[in-house]
């Protein structure tokens, strides 16, 4: 620690937190916030995480068809990804008002609003994946395409790693695995029967 860190002077690495005292990036238990990061994810996350990234895939098969243009895919999977989140967010906080007296419409949109945040991140990497393909001169229907077989990846990865959680191992760990990317290969069966 230099005498500037100690002095609470210390330059760009640190931050003020409550009480006006300064604490290096150093000195921050970045343990402890992925631990605060992977339990907030575990409680709601997964499930949202995996609607957002059906909802992505099912909006990149529908809206990428031979002539359509990466910006409306984009602005259509966007789309339906907000209003998705949206719907969640009303859904969660009107609905939880029956059983939420305490807490005004307006503090449980802003805790739904965070909460029901996985929505939008679960469809970000096949939006990616659809932009690196556009970025590498594939057609917008190819680049959806290796979206929509990166989702089928990333749904059996997820299934991997909630059943190994779970303790399931050998024949049955695969299967389940199996079975979790299964729903992606129906979006991308979709996707060729629309084109």
């Amino acid at each position: 620690m230099t005498d500037g860190d100690e002095a609470g002077t210390g330059g760009p690495d640190e931050e003020r937190v409550e009480g006006g005292a300064a604490r290096s990036w150093k000195s921050v238990d970045h343990h402890a916030q992925r631990d605060a990061w992977s339990e907030r994810f575990s409680r709601g996350g997964p499930a949202d995480f995996l609607y957002g990234a059906i909802v992505a895939g099912f909006m990149l098969a529908v809206s990428s068809t031979h002539d359509a243009s990466s910006d409306f895919v984009v602005l259509a999977v966007a789309g339906v990804l907000i209003i998705y989140w949206a719907a969640h967010v009303y859904v969660s906080a009107l609905g939880g008002r029956f059983r939420d007296a305490d807490h005004s419409i307006i503090q449980r949109l802003r805790l739904a609003s965070s909460e029901e945040v996985w929505v939008l991140i679960g469809g970000v990497p096949a939006l990616v994946v659809f932009l690196v393909g556009r970025v590498l001169r594939l057609g917008v229907a190819d680049s959806a395409l290796v979206a929509l077989w990166f989702t089928v990846l990333m749904l059996g990865v997820v299934g991997h790693l909630a059943s190994h959680r779970a303790g399931v191992r050998g024949w049955a760990l695969t299967l389940e695995t199996v079975i979790a990317g299964a729903f992606g290969l129906l979006i991308i069966g979709l996707k060729s029967l629309l084109h």
